[in-house]
């Protein structure tokens, strides 16, 4: 239904994520922007966890190979429509033939493409989303290349919707990110403990949906670096032994050997899929109670226009 004229960076097919399966070593996977993802599929009628096309940093272009209705979500870029600007989180209809560009990324660093139809996709442990490392689900596991024909059925006419003012996320490249201590903060000494929360962090070029690389004065432990492996997920701020922070995405491992001193609230965890090499970030610290009360906050924000969890 439609054919990948440019895939640009990394496109991929993302869907829901798998629940499940992490005791086996299979990582949840999944969009790394769970809400832009959730709105996206909301503009053309369609669940939460859906199957959508994730594009990173560099945007890709599309030929639409039959008439259905699409929207655009994520990252601030700009989006034309057989040659004519279209807005991001609005519902607009294509007509067969018509090539939709998603521009590169401006703020932010992922887009999300959602159609009033169901990409073929495939299904590995009850999820259609692409784990590139494994190889499995979405498009053979692979990201979609140029040239590619993406087939979909079960195509249907939805209203024109446009998102609430209120519920669009804005990335304007600076970040202000809520964590709890994760089980390993107290290994940090007294000097780091403080400066997490004083200094400005950077996003490296080490950058991918495993995970983002932080930069900026180093931190220490007391004592040795290494640990038993345990569980992470994502959401979680590793340190390596060179000091630098790393945030762990959608595609993390499900166990790692270095501290987990830092845990992102799962409020929170969306913005860590527009992280962009560069971005600034800071930490804000939240006791475990307060980061529960704060996700109850974000979902009763959204229930209202989204019928199901997403993050």
């Amino acid at each position: 239904m439609l054919t990948v004229l440019k895939a640009g960076l990394q496109t991929t097919i993302q869907a829901g994520p798998r629940h499940g399966f992490r005791h086996f070593g299979v990582p949840a996977s999944g969009p790394a922007d769970a809400v832009s993802m959730a709105l996206a599929n909301r503009l053309v009628g369609q669940a939460a966890d859906h199957p959508v096309i994730e594009t990173t940093l560099t945007g890709a272009s599309f030929r639409f190979r039959c008439d259905m209705q699409i929207a655009v979500t994520g990252a601030l870029a700009d989006v034309t429509l057989g040659g004519r600007h279209v807005e991001l989180h609005k519902t607009h209809f294509v007509e067969m033939d018509e090539e939709l560009v998603i521009g590169p990324a401006k703020a932010g660093c992922r887009n999300y493409l959602a159609l009033s139809a169901t990409l073929n996709a495939d299904e590995f442990l009850g999820s259609r989303s692409t784990y590139l490392p494994g190889k499995f689900g979405g498009r053979d596991g692979l990201a979609v290349q140029d040239g590619d024909a993406l087939a979909a059925h079960d195509l249907k006419d939805v209203p024109d919707e446009e998102t609430p003012p209120e519920l669009k996320p804005f990335f304007n490249d600076r970040f202000m990110l809520q964590v709890s201590p994760g089980p390993d903060f107290n290994r940090l000494d007294a000097a780091s403990r403080k400066r997490l929360f004083e200094d400005e962090f950077a996003a490296s070029q080490r950058a991918s949906r495993m995970g983002v690389e932080l930069t900026g004065r180093k931190l220490h432990l007391d004592g040795e670096a290494q640990k038993e492996t345990s569980a992470v997920f994502p959401g979680s701020i590793q340190l390596p032994p060179e000091g630098n922070p790393y945030v762990l995405l959608a595609d993390a491992q499900t166990t790692g050997g270095y501290p987990h001193i830092l845990q992102v609230i799962r409020s929170d965890r969306f913005q860590l899929g527009q992280i962009r090499p560069g971005a600034k970030i800071r930490f804000v610290m939240r006791r475990p109670e307060e980061a529960a009360e704060r996700f109850r906050s974000r979902w009763e924000a959204y229930s209202d226009w989204l019928d199901q969890p997403f993050i």
